[in-house]
């Protein structure tokens, strides 16, 4: 299908970014010295595999902080496409240092797999993480993606024989929540973008996994589980508005669900870039929550 230069346009955050319109470099430059930064400061062990390629690997850091610390899980974004664990490092040292384990979580990338693949692959990499969790003592989970890792985080809602299993092995109740930051949960639009010359996106994948169209209003209600919906204000319009339809989806079958419009300027970037101020509203918020929930 030809590309719409419209719909393009309008899925392309960079575009609307205050200051990454010209040079989306360099935002991945100053996050991949975060996560340097973070690995030479901070105990961390790196590139634990979940699975049998080179990208199914997860990295932990704060390993020196009590077992039964939270975690947050991250996963990166970069529209299932680009970038890896190592360029998404902002969070990292912000919530080591409030006594959160931090855990950023590589996939493999389109067109080397599927989406459907991806999806697949982050439900192995949590059930991983929730295992060592349990083991070490862990009580409160948090789940976080940016951009089309908020995607990837939310496919876990999704599975529920993935969820009975969790829950079978008491792994499920771990996890107290979700934070899905600048998300993209519409699959369609994306046929007509660039994007989709990677994704090769089939019909199955629009009807199975693009959250915001999929009706869950007859489904059973997932209990004890907070998901965040969040996005900046200065993010392009079309991501603002998928973020609040996905909040309004989520109240279909999810008991708690908040949707957050930061006020500042924020744009899709400086969502995560922004957590490097222990000013930032956002952080403040999360920690919050994680520490009430802890």
């Amino acid at each position: 299908m030809p590309i719409d230069p419209e719909i393009d346009k309008a899925y392309n955050p960079s575009v609307w970014s205050n200051r990454y319109s010209e040079s989306y470099d360099e935002f991945l430059d100053l996050s991949k010295k975060a996560v340097e930064k973070a690995r030479s400061s901070i105990p961390c062990k790196i590139d634990i595999a979940y699975g049998p390629t080179e990208r199914m690997k997860f990295d932990i850091y704060g390993i020196n902080l009590p077992n039964d610390a939270p975690v947050l899980v991250f996963i990166h974004g970069g529209y299932w496409r680009e970038c890896n664990k190592e360029s998404a490092g902002f969070h990292i040292s912000p919530f080591v240092s409030k006594g959160i384990k931090v855990i950023n979580v590589g996939y493999d990338l389109c067109p080397a797999v599927t989406l459907t693949d991806i999806v697949n692959e982050i439900r192995s990499a949590i059930e991983t993480i929730l295992k060592y969790c349990k083991k070490t003592g862990t009580k409160s989970i948090w789940i976080s993606g940016h951009s089309a890792g908020a995607h990837l985080a939310a496919s876990i809602l999704y599975d529920r024989e993935w969820h009975t299993s969790m829950k079978h092995q008491q792994l499920f109740q771990l996890i107290k929540g979700l934070i899905l930051l600048g998300g993209i949960y519409s699959l369609e639009p994306l046929v007509k973008t660039s994007v989709n010359e990677d994704l090769k996106l089939t019909e199955q994948e629009i009807k199975t996994i693009s959250y915001n169209t999929l009706d869950m209003s007859k489904t059973e209600p997932i209990n004890g589980i907070k998901v965040l919906v969040v996005v900046g204000e200065s993010d392009a319009p079309t991501f603002i508005n998928e973020s609040r339809n996905y909040a309004k989806k989520l109240m279909d079958f999810v008991d708690q669900v908040e949707f957050i419009l930061l006020r500042e300027k924020i744009d899709h970037f400086e969502i995560v870039e922004k957590f490097s101020d222990p000013s930032f509203s956002l952080f403040k918020i999360i920690m919050s929550i994680m520490n009430y929930e802890s």
